[in-house]
């Protein structure tokens, strides 16, 4: 009884931002994703607005445009926002069924971005992105597919593992894991976050001790925590205003024929080269090292 009452307090909560959320949707590469925007004003305040992007887990997918706002983590964002007088817009998408974040939905995800801060209606070097879950695994991929790009970013309940590092840290992050989680793995983020460590990110990581899955990404997104991402800005224009080809690789790593991975590839010798490309996909080719790269 006391867990439906909380559910009921939570709806109704969300309600209030849900009803100022505008339905949107945008199209590219043949999929169509429906969005929520949510302009929070200050009328004291003469800033540009910030942009936020929220990134929904699993559950949330779908076509109905709604589903994504019962995540709890939408409505502590919008709250901390609104009572600490920050104009922004805040975005967010719902991946549809048959997807899932990363791959052709990062450029979507761009594409979306992009149609807000390219033309100057939010400040481009204050654009945040958040997920729990599948959206936090998805928060990795993006700082992953577009790095130098985010002012900061908060991925809680999440698998970083499938990112390249070097392009993830050059982004602040934030990560929350729960040692209770039976579906993330604790061990596979802190490893993770050592390496964004040895590279000088500025990263930070919490372990709540017996918080679930669920539990993670629903209270993970306290004021302390929210107050350092919001900290952050980029201090150059992003690199979302620059066209980019969905072809054009982003980063590249190096591997011998025998799995090791190389720092500085050997002029003329065979090697395995792994491409990322700005759709967030990846290219494997056997190739001969080039005299420099």
């Amino acid at each position: 009884m006391k867990q439906f009452l909380w559910i009921i307090m939570v709806w109704t909560s969300m309600l209030a931002h849900a009803f100022n959320a505008s339905k949107e949707q945008i199209t590219t590469l043949g999929i169509t994703m429906g969005y929520r925007k949510c302009v929070i004003t200050n009328e004291n305040s003469t800033e540009a607005p910030i942009l936020v992007v929220y990134l929904h887990g699993r559950s949330s997918k779908g076509n109905d445009n709604e589903k994504q706002l019962l995540e709890p983590g939408t409505d502590s964002i919008a709250r901390y926002l609104e009572t600490h007088g920050i104009n922004a817009i805040f975005l967010i998408p719902q991946c549809p069924t048959d997807k899932s974040w990363g791959g052709p939905m990062n450029t979507m995800l761009k594409a979306m971005i992009d149609r807000y801060a390219s033309e100057g209606v939010a400040d481009a070097n204050r654009i945040y992105i958040f997920g729990g879950s599948m959206g936090g695994t998805g928060t990795w991929g993006m700082l992953s597919a577009y790095p130098n790009f985010f002012a900061a970013a908060m991925p809680v309940a999440a698998n970083p593992s499938k990112t390249v590092v070097e392009n993830v840290a050059t982004t602040p992050a934030y990560t929350v894991m729960g040692t209770a989680d039976a579906i993330m793995k604790v061990e596979t983020a802190a490893s993770f976050v050592e390496e964004l460590k040895a590279l000088d990110d500025d990263v930070r990581m919490d372990v709540e001790k017996g918080w679930t899955h669920e539990t993670t990404c629903i209270q993970s997104y306290t004021t302390t925590r929210l107050e350092w991402v919001f900290s952050h800005r980029r201090g150059t224009p992003s690199a979302i205003l620059r066209p980019t080809s969905v072809s054009q690789v982003v980063s590249s790593q190096f591997f011998s024929i025998d799995g090791k991975r190389l720092s500085n590839p050997i002029a003329s010798k065979l090697i395995i080269r792994r491409d990322i490309l700005a759709n967030g996909t990846t290219k494997v080719t056997k190739t001969v090292a080039p005299t420099s790269y």
